[in-house]
């Protein structure tokens, strides 16, 4: 026997609800409220909109809870002058063959994201490796817009579209 038996001494006595006292009068006031309430027509309202709420609250959260994968926003984004592959092999490997065929042409030309990223970095004397070109969107068959952003003084980040037309000699900014 161990020395907290209770043969040496007494055991607590249980607490004991009467069926009729008041915790058991207050528990049935609490589970009858919501059918009291449900007897009127403006509580009907109220716990139809609560149901409501909960539905959407609910429907919501497993939305957010279930989002797209990481891996398919960036196979449907693609930054400004990059290419689709991420390893640039495809890029370099069309590059090795414009130049085995012209060696006149060696130096390819200057791309949309380029072209405005230059003409915005001389536009505002920032130097061109601290501006980057974000993204594009097409206009028509000869006119792209490229968001540029530069990093500026401090944490300013100034960024603008960069309206670029295709010409016969390339992209310029008109």
């Amino acid at each position: 026997m161990n020395a907290e038996s209770t043969v040496f001494r007494s055991s607590r006595p249980a607490v004991v609800l009467a069926p009729g006292g008041e915790g058991a009068r207050a528990a049935a006031w609490l589970l009858a409220w919501p059918m009291r309430l449900a007897a009127t027509s403006t509580g009907r309202r109220v716990l139809a909109a609560v149901a409501l709420a909960v539905v959407v609250v609910v429907g919501i959260g497993y939305l957010y809870d279930s989002a797209d994968p990481p891996g398919r926003a960036a196979a449907m984004f693609r930054p400004a002058g990059l290419s689709a592959d991420p390893s640039g092999a495809t890029k370099t490997a069309a590059v090795g063959r414009q130049a085995a065929a012209s060696p006149v042409r060696a130096k390819r030309a200057a791309t949309a994201a380029e072209v405005a990223a230059a003409w915005w970095a001389a536009r505002h004397k920032v130097a061109v490796d601290k501006v980057q070109s974000l993204q594009q969107r097409r206009v028509s068959a000869t006119e792209v817009q490229v968001l540029v952003v530069g990093e500026g003084a401090g944490s300013r980040m100034p960024s603008d579209y960069v309206t670029v037309r295709k010409g016969s000699s390339g992209w310029k900014v008109p």
